[in-house]
């Protein structure tokens, strides 16, 4: 059974370090046990784009299956705790293992979904439907499929939740504001936020480009 051994290596990161950055060499599979870890890249003009949130069960550097550079950074936005996987050990695996062949590929093929999902909010809808598509995502990664409201245990900020909308942080803030009145959240003592997940699911089945106005800031 030796020829089927896996190396582990655990890793405990606190909030705001870097598992790994843009351009290091992918030779390592992560796989998050705790915590959260947001995967980050830079526009030229050095403005942060959030790509993912990461949570329990995620593996980050599929990648590393075959030779080539991270092309996002990975940080820790909650003390995190995570298993690096050999990538040489979890190939053999890979071949040797038809079950986990399978569950890894679904693996793969539900997270190109998620990829395929953010760029087209980030095309059809209008800024406040992406934030609120990002919050039932991040809800049901956070929290899982459960009851109407669902809580996500991580106290993202406004400037964070502008870097994946690609909006600015004062809109963000406007925005939640608005949902708050609506019903579609709710923010926490501590910060953070409890999502109605049947209130945003009826708000998102509204057609975000019809011509009804566009809510209107004036900060």
């Amino acid at each position: 059974m030796d020829e089927y051994k896996i190396s582990l290596t655990p890793i405990n990161l606190e909030r705001g370090y870097n598992l790994y950055t843009c351009g290091d060499s992918i030779d390592n599979l992560f796989l998050v046990i705790h915590g959260g870890i947001k995967l980050t890249t830079s526009a030229h003009s050095g403005k942060e784009c959030i790509l993912d949130i990461c949570r329990r069960g995620d593996i980050l550097g599929a990648l590393s299956l075959r030779p080539s550079v991270h092309e996002e950074s990975a940080t820790a936005m909650l003390d995190s705790h995570v298993l690096r996987i050999n990538r040489r050990d979890f190939v053999r695996m890979l071949r040797s293992d038809p079950d986990l062949f399978q569950k890894w590929s679904q693996h793969l093929a539900q997270r190109i979904r998620e990829r395929e999902s953010t760029i087209k909010h980030l095309v059809t809808m209008k800024c406040e439907y992406r934030l609120a598509a990002i919050l039932l995502h991040l809800s049901h990664r956070f929290a899982g499929r459960g009851s109407q409201w669902q809580h996500i245990d991580a106290r993202i900020t406004h400037d964070e939740l502008a870097a994946m909308v690609g909006t600015t942080r004062s809109r963000i803030g406007f925005f939640l504001k608005n949902f708050t009145c609506r019903g579609l959240v709710k923010r926490l003592p501590d910060g953070t936020l409890l999502v109605n997940c049947d209130t945003v699911s009826d708000y998102l089945a509204s057609d975000p480009n019809e011509e009804a106005p566009e809510l209107q800031h004036t900060a």
